[in-house]
């Protein structure tokens, strides 16, 4: 006999499910966080499981979703509780730099897990993604209210090729850390200056 859940039950089980697939999609990846694996952590039955989400790239895109707005509010508190919205803005960067690093499973849109996971959605949700993450830093830029020096594509495109340092296998460079915070501190005033 099926157990029955009512909508709080389905809500929350979504809830758990969400925190265990990006927990495990840290530290796992896509390929090893499998249904099995996250009913087994939540504690339901894999019937359970397709109650909530049809298919597990659902699940993903949702966690996907659920991540991306996480970083656009941590890096909007660093800039809200920085005196110098520039300093702020710099010190959610290197937040962010940390969190790819310390995640590259969770971060790295051009790994070829990635591309497994991209390949089973539909193009339009690919493209909404990809310009969610683009937009994260369009919305930090114009809260930090700082005067862009250069065309916003170009300032984007550079602070992305530093955040790539963190992606970077840590044996085929070394010091990438260093190399970002010196990029960083060299390259914000010419990309930015305070309103």
């Amino acid at each position: 006999m099926t157990k029955r859940f009512s909508d709080f039950d389905l809500q929350e089980l979504r809830m758990k499910l969400e925190q265990a697939c990006e927990e495990s999609w840290r530290i796992r990846g896509y390929k090893q966080t499998n249904i099995p694996l996250l009913t087994k952590t939540v504690g339901i039955s894999s019937g359970a499981f397709y109650l909530i989400y049809k298919r597990k790239e659902d699940l993903f895109l949702q966690v996907l979703k659920n991540v991306q707005k996480n970083l656009l509010d941590t890096w909007s508190n660093h800039i809200k509780e920085a005196e110098n919205k520039l300093e702020g803005f710099k010190s959610g960067l290197k937040w962010l730099f940390i969190e790819y690093q310390t995640y590259p499973n969770l971060y790295d849109m051009n790994s070829s897990e990635y591309d497994l996971f991209l390949a089973k959605l539909p193009k339009r949700e690919v493209t909404l993604l990809k310009e969610n993450s683009i937009d994260i830093f369009r919305v930090v830029i114009k809260e930090s209210q700082l005067k862009l020096k250069l065309p916003e594509e170009e300032v984007i495109n550079i602070i992305h090729s530093m955040l790539f340092l963190s992606l970077v296998e840590r044996g085929s460079l070394t010091g990438t850390k260093q190399t970002f915070e010196f990029l960083l501190t060299h390259t914000l005033h010419h990309l930015f200056e305070e309103e």
